[in-house]
C-alpha cells in the first residue's frame, strides 16, 4: 500500500464546493442520464471494474454534479475520484450486506458510530432508522468528505448526524493525510507532529457527543483500525460496547490482528463476511440471532 500512496494536498481537502448553495434536486438526472443509470444498474456495468468509467460518462453528459436518492437519503455526487459515489450511483445494493447487518435489530433512538464516514453511505441510512432520538457520530479525517457528508445530511432532513473532522488513534495529536490511487475514498493518516489534521481518541469523540450506548459501529480507515479501535474496546464499559461492528479487513480471510484479539477479549463472534468487510456480533447482545 505504501508504494501507491502520496501525501494529499491541502487544496484537495479544503476545496469549497461551488454548487453547495444549490438545493438538492438542482442537478436531477436528465432523460439521457436516467436512461444510462438504469441501463447500468440492470447490467454488468454496475460492477466495480466498470463503475468509475460509467459514472464519468454519465456526469460528462452535463458536466455538472448529479443528485440521487440512495436508500431513502439524498446524495450529491460529483464524480471526483470517489469509489463510494460510483457505487451509490450505479448499484442499488451497494454494501447492502453490511448496512442491513447494522440495521437489523436497531430501534428508534439507538446510536451508531461511523469511523471513516466519507459522504454518508452508512451514516445517512442508519440515521434515518435511528430517528431524531438517536445519534449518528460520523468521523472522517478528510475535511472535504466531512463537509459533503454534512451537506447530504441536511439535504436528507437528518438532524441527528454529528460530524467530527478528525483522525482517530490511540492518543491525541496531529496527522497528515495520504491518498491511494488518487481516490479520495481511500485516505490514510500518518501521525506526525505539526500535521494539520487533528487526531483524537474514539472515546473522547463519543464523550463529546454524549454517546454512552452504541448499537452499531463501522470502521474503515485504511490500516489504522488497530490503533483506533483496540484501546476503545479494551477500556469501554460493557454497556458502551457496540452490539454490532462492521470492519474493513486487510486480506480476504483475516482481520487486523489487534482488533481480532480485542474482539475475542470482549466477547464478539464473527457473524459473516461481505466482499471487503467482516461483520461482528457481541455475544452477550440480545440481538444475537
Amino acid at each position: 500500500m505504501s508504494r501507491e500512496t502520496r501525501p494529499i494536498t491541502g487544496d484537495e481537502y479544503r476545496i469549497a464546493d461551488s454548487d453547495a448553495c444549490r438545493a438538492f434536486g438542482a442537478f436531477k438526472p436528465n432523460a439521457l442520464q436516467s436512461l444510462m443509470i438504469a441501463a447500468a444498474q440492470n447490467s454488468y456495468l454496475r460492477r466495480g471494474i466498470f463503475r468509475k468509467t460509467m459514472t464519468r460518462i454519465i456526469l460528462a453528459v452535463t458536466g455538472k454534479p448529479i443528485d440521487v436518492m440512495f436508500r431513502g437519503c439524498a446524495f450529491r455526487l460529483r464524480g471526483r475520484n470517489n469509489l463510494i459515489e460510483y457505487g451509490i450511483l450505479l448499484n442499488p445494493a451497494y454494501n447492502a450486506i453490511d448496512i442491513d447487518f447494522l440495521l437489523d435489530g436497531m430501534k428508534e433512538g439507538d446510536n451508531f458510530v461511523d469511523v471513516g464516514s466519507n459522504i454518508g453511505l452508512y451514516s445517512l441510512p442508519i440515521a434515518k432508522k435511528a430517528g431524531p432520538a438517536g445519534k449518528v457520530v460520523a468521523i472522517d479525517a478528510n475535511l472535504l468528505m466531512a463537509e459533503r457528508l454534512g451537506w447530504n445530511a441536511k439535504a436528507s432532513n437528518l438532524e441527528n448526524v454529528h460530524i467530527f473532522g478528525c483522525a482517530v488513534s490511540d492518543s491525541e495529536g496531529q496527522a497528515m493525510l495520504n491518498i491511494r490511487k488518487d481516490d479520495i475514498a481511500i485516505v490514510s493518516v500518518s501521525e506526525v507532529a505539526g500535521g494539520d489534521i487533528p487526531v483524537r481518541t474514539l472515546r473522547s469523540v463519543l464523550d463529546e457527543a454524549h454517546v454512552a450506548t452504541i448499537h452499531g459501529l463501522k470502521i474503515d480507515i485504511e490500516g489504522h483500525e488497530d490503533k483506533a479501535l483496540v484501546p476503545f474496546l479494551d477500556d469501554a464499559p460493557d454497556e458502551m460496547l457496540p452490539k454490532k461492528i462492521v470492519i474493513e479487513r486487510p486480506v480476504a480471510d483475516a482481520d487486523y490482528p489487534g482488533c481480532t484479539a480485542a474482539f475475542a477479549r470482549r466477547g464478539y463472534r464473527l457473524a459473516g463476511r461481505s466482499k471487503t468487510n467482516s461483520l461482528y456480533q457481541l455475544e452477550s447482545s440480545s440481538d444475537v440471532t
